[in-house]
């Protein structure tokens, strides 16, 4: 019984680490846009990754054109195009062979996709079962 509650007190904990980070990175996508910009992006995302009890990484993907500070834009873009910017609909590996570790991973994406907001989040329950999701979307 002492076990279960551990590891329900960790999912709390990953929980609420999502909700903080979507708590705090919606006011400041709001921030980033520029009013009477030129030529909006077909998509402009800021990608949020914490690891529970270790660091943050944060970036910015654009899409048409690809760009931001993101590590692979082109096949971010690309994955992204294939669930229609929907990251909750990734599944990039479905047959990766990950652990069973506990070190939970919060991804939060937020921005717009051709005009139409995203706010997605979601706690992994470690970076291998993040990555085979999201592949090159969550690789910062």
């Amino acid at each position: 019984m002492l076990r279960r509650e551990k590891v329900m007190m960790k999912a709390v904990g990953a929980l609420a680490l999502s909700g903080a980070l979507l708590a705090v990175a919606a006011p400041a996508l709001a921030r980033s846009g520029a009013p009477g910009a030129a030529q909006a992006p077909g998509a402009s995302l800021r990608i949020l990754i914490a690891v529970k009890d270790g660091g943050t990484r944060e970036a910015r993907l654009t899409c048409r054109p690809s760009g931001g500070d993101h590590r692979s834009p082109r096949r971010a873009c690309e994955l992204l195009q294939q669930v229609d910017g929907d990251p909750g609909l990734l599944d990039v590996h479905p047959q990766a062979v990950c652990t069973r570790e506990y070190r939970p991973v919060s991804v939060v994406v937020i921005g717009k996709w051709r005009g139409r907001s995203v706010s997605f989040g979601r706690v992994y329950s470690n970076a291998c079962l993040m990555k085979a999701a999201g592949g090159a979307v969550y690789t910062l």
